[in-house]
């Protein structure tokens, strides 16, 4: 457990140097200094932010694997119908409790972001005054330091006590300004607005540097901005200027990207959608040796997605995945066939149509997934893993896994635990979908809508919505425009969560929550059966077939004798999980035992 009142009182700056490229990640902070003695030019406030930025690389402040967890999107691990371990099901079954560490880490993690970036708003303000000749780079760093404070303070908000958290707008001097009160949940709102608002108007649109590669710019301030309002009690009409000027404003240069092979990949860091993405590596800071110290820059998330202690991919989400519908006009759904018989009269293996999306082949593993390399040695079909009925399960996330670069994840430098592959928390398509939900919940323009949808459909070769003439696409010819309820469920059920799977801060859970549907999605789920059914396929590596047993998802056992019926999942959550309870975390325990301020 953290002791989040040590590093407050001492009030230094802590060891730790991640922002965004190496050039960053080599920086070496200053440590045990006196803030007095430390805080002297625009050099010791730059060391700061990375102290600042730093932070985000701590597992508590996404709390990755347990939001995913909490919401409808993960299974707790290995072992069906029973996870092997119940210290997993936590979250999943809603049967934590405020001295759990995971939640005391958020706690814990996210206001020692805070503090950081109050040191740095400190010195700013204080000894390191703003003049003609330094404006410049003065400006520059308050507008990164108060995104960050708000940040960290948006995290909290959006997951403590219906919102009503501390806010900490200053370094504490003394026990007293460190043991504060709970603010009512529209002060904490509108100060991390007025943060972010000073952001977004001293934050460049993009930096010249490639080392600064990471950094906060005015379109993540002006996409926090907007999320944020949607948040707050889904204010549509103050978030649609924000999300307009970043689909919109070409000195951001986002662009959804298109070639897909920079999609979840380590050549794709960073690519032209990212916004908020947070570097990782691990060939920095080699003398640690434990992956689980705070210090340490690379990530766990690729052993989290893929071992046993891992969020896998629950049977709707897989199912969806596989049954998305491609378009047979779009050339990016058609590959080589990995069938030796099936070639042309010259020899050449003949071109076929893929068996699942881009999308899907981007996001998680499927068995029928045959044309798509997966570790490097074979197709995804031969390689992922798989133990019958009871095991491994039938899907993994793929996203932050290392499949591209290595056979095996024991294979990274330092082994399984440490990953250096980037984290996105936001990028444009994110951005896309809520707008295209704001145009619908303001009366705007169905088709604008769906225009915004359709583009991020198009990039992965996925039938079109609505009605068009156009010969060079497929349309699933449905009249949205007449029928806009059932656009705004497909952005709930489908477009959102195939789209964002496991990412971010919490997405899919605050979209759960503030949609109102939590429980009744829950409960849909738990009336859900599936399957689990054989699967023969190609190896891409000998072209040989094999069949994997029970390794397919599907919603009918068909002809197949062996099928495993999986009827388990959600049954539990949903039983559990009670609204006032659940929809946001409980006061940490430490916070409420240690600080005599909060009753």
């Amino acid at each position: 457990m953290k002791d989040f009142f040590k590093y407050l009182i001492i009030m230094i700056v802590v060891s730790g140097g991640l922002t965004a490229c190496d050039d960053f990640l080599t920086q070496t902070d200053p440590n045990n200094l006196n803030t007095d003695v430390f805080w002297e030019n625009l050099e010791d406030t730059k060391a700061g932010l990375t102290s600042a930025y730093a932070t985000l690389r701590k597992s508590g402040v996404i709390n990755m694997m347990q939001e995913t967890r909490r919401s409808d999107m993960g299974w707790p691990g290995y072992g069906h119908p029973t996870p092997e371990k119940i210290e997993r099901t936590l979250w999943y079954y809603h049967t934590y409790t405020n001295s759990n560490a995971e939640l005391e880490d958020k706690w814990a993690d996210n206001y020692e972001g805070v503090f950081r970036a109050n040191q740095v708003i400190a010195a700013l303000n204080g000894k390191v005054e703003r003049t003609d000749e330094n404006a410049e780079e003065w400006d520059l760093q308050m507008g990164q330091a108060k995104f960050l404070r708000a940040l960290y303070h948006f995290y909290l908000y959006t997951s403590f006590n219906k919102g009503s958290i501390i806010i900490r707008d200053f370094v504490p001097a003394s026990i007293d300004e460190i043991h504060l009160p709970l603010s009512p949940a529209n002060e904490v709102f509108d100060f991390i607005k007025t943060d972010l608002e000073e952001a977004y108007s001293l934050l460049p649109a993009s930096y010249e540097e490639t080392s600064d590669l990471g950094r906060a710019t005015k379109g993540a301030a002006a996409t926090i901005l907007g999320i944020a309002h949607v948040y707050n009690n889904n204010d549509y009409a103050s978030a649609m200027p924000y999300f307009d000027d970043v689909i919109n404003n070409a000195e951001y240069g986002y662009q959804l990207e298109t070639d897909l092979d920079l999609m979840f990949t380590t050549a794709g860091e960073f690519n032209s959608e990212s916004i908020l993405e947070i570097a990782f590596s691990n060939t920095e800071r080699t003398d640690i040796t434990s992956p689980y110290n705070d210090d340490v820059m690379s990530n766990r998330l690729n052993d989290q997605t893929t071992g046993t202690d891992a969020a896998y991919v629950p049977a709707w989400l897989a199912y969806a995945y596989k049954t998305e519908p491609m378009d047979s006009l779009n050339d990016i759904n058609y590959a080589l066939s990995i069938d030796p018989a099936d070639t042309t009269a010259a020899g050449e293996p003949n071109t076929v149509f893929r068996n699942v999306s881009r999308r899907a082949s981007a996001m998680v593993t499927l068995v029928e997934d045959q044309h798509t390399l997966y570790y490097l040695t074979d197709n995804v079909s031969t390689n992922m893993k798989s133990s019958g009925n009871n095991g491994w399960g039938f899907s993994f996330y793929k996203k932050y896994s290392n499949h591209d670069i290595v056979a095996d994840e024991n294979d990274m430098p330092k082994g399984k635990q440490y990953s250096g592959k980037n984290v996105v928390i936001n990028r444009l398509s994110e951005v896309y979908l809520l707008q295209a939900e704001c145009i619908m919940k303001t009366g705007g323009d169905i088709q604008e809508a769906l225009d915004l949808i359709n583009a991020i459909r198009d990039r992965w070769g996925l039938v079109q919505l609505g009605t068009s003439t156009n010969p060079a696409r497929t349309y699933d010819g449905y009249d949205y425009i007449s029928d806009p309820d059932s656009l705004m469920n497909r952005i709930m059920y489908i477009e959102k969560p195939l789209e964002l799977s496991a990412e971010g801060q919490a997405i899919r859970w605050n979209d759960l929550r503030r949609w109102g549907i939590t429980k009744e999605r829950l409960t849909q789920l738990a009336n859900q059966t599936y399957y689990k059914v054989d699967y023969t396929c190609f190896s891409m590596a000998t072209g040989k077939t094999k069949t994997r047993w029970n390794q397919s998802i599907a919603i009918t056992p068909g002809t197949d004798n062996n099928a495993f019926v999986i009827d388990y999942e959600y049954d539990i959550p949903a039983a559990n999980f009670n609204a006032e309870r659940h929809n946001y975390l409980p006061i940490p325990l430490t916070e409420i035992m240690n600080n005599p301020n909060i009753n």
